[in-house]
């Protein structure tokens, strides 16, 4: 009998040294990010979310064709996104990631819930504009000022495609403002 504990201890003993010798999904030595790079990250994973949360409402609420349109290329470009900065900070420890939306958001997500049909499409398409204007100057500080490389390599990648998610929103606002006046002329 104790040579039975004796046994079940060493292989208990072995396996917990075993799991502790595997690197990638061991807390204990995984990096930490500096506090501007963490930041980064847990700001761009929150904006990510929003993106697609708010994204996901407008591609089947959203009155014009456009902003439907404009609404599931955003879930799309975002989950994309978003899982590949879940990848990254899977690399290091101490990541705050996101489980909810931000106050900000969440009373965003509740003007848009209130708004119908050309009032909607206003509103989602000014949030747009207005979430991807923070989100490229953030990108653009962090693709020169943050200090991992897999961060700022992150924040680069991403920058022109935000870049280019503004100017469309910018343009598919106005044309939807322009049938709106054109409609009631």
């Amino acid at each position: 009998m104790k040579t039975n504990k004796w046994i079940f201890a060493i292989v208990v003993i072995a396996s917990l040294g075993w799991v502790a010798c595997d690197d990638d999904d061991n807390p204990l030595t995984k990096p930490n990010l500096n506090e501007t790079d963490e930041t980064f990250v847990e700001t761009a994973a929150t904006s990510n979310m929003a993106e697609i949360e708010f994204g996901e409402l407008a591609a089947t609420k959203a009155s014009d064709s456009l902003v439907r349109v404009y609404a599931q290329e955003m879930v799309k470009d975002h989950e994309s996104a978003q899982d590949e900065l879940k990848d990254l900070s899977d690399d290091f420890a101490g990541i705050e990631w996101p489980n909810d939306l931000n106050e900000a958001h969440d009373d965003l997500l509740e003007e848009l819930n209130n708004a119908e049909g050309y009032t909607f499409d206003t509103l989602y398409m000014r949030t747009q504009i207005m979430m991807h204007e923070d989100a490229v100057a953030a990108f653009r500080t962090a693709s020169t000022n943050t200090t991992e490389a897999k961060v700022k390599s992150y924040a680069a990648k991403y920058l022109p495609r935000l870049e280019m998610h503004l100017e469309r929103a910018d343009s598919v606002n106005t044309v939807v403002i322009e049938n709106n006046t054109a409609d009631v002329d």
